[in-house]
């Protein structure tokens, strides 16, 4: 085989393999254009449905805690507040005191020596 027939041989098999042409741009376009269109017809279709069912629920529950609620509650509410005392976990570890300041007048202890007045 010379030259010029392997030449004349791959110019036959190049010109029988099909190439497919490059779509056109506008093709290429509109496709994508109508998928985005799709996913986002996709998307506002999966929040509305999400905020439907947010506020499906949202009202079930507000309906059945107004169902709840009696006057026998807010009696034992109300008992419950005039019953029990409330003091701050604080006050454990505070030293008893023995006199209020503001409802008693504490006793001054003196001083051993009559000169130098009371110890406060």
């Amino acid at each position: 085989m010379s030259d010029n027939d392997i030449r004349e041989a791959l110019k036959y098999a190049h010109g029988a393999v099909r190439r497919p042409e490059a779509p056109a741009f506008d093709k290429v376009w509109a496709a994508a254009k109508s998928q985005h269109l799709k996913e986002r017809q996709r998307y506002a279709t999966f929040s509305g449905m999400a905020a439907a069912l947010a506020m499906i629920a949202i009202v079930a529950g507000l309906w059945s805690s107004q169902e709840a609620e009696t006057s026998d509650d807010y009696l034992i509410a109300d008992s419950l507040l005039n019953t029990t005392q409330w003091s701050a976990p604080s006050d454990a570890l505070m030293p008893t005191h023995e006199f209020d300041i503001y409802r008693e007048i504490p006793f001054l202890m003196e001083s051993t020596d009559l000169e130098e007045g009371t110890l406060l």
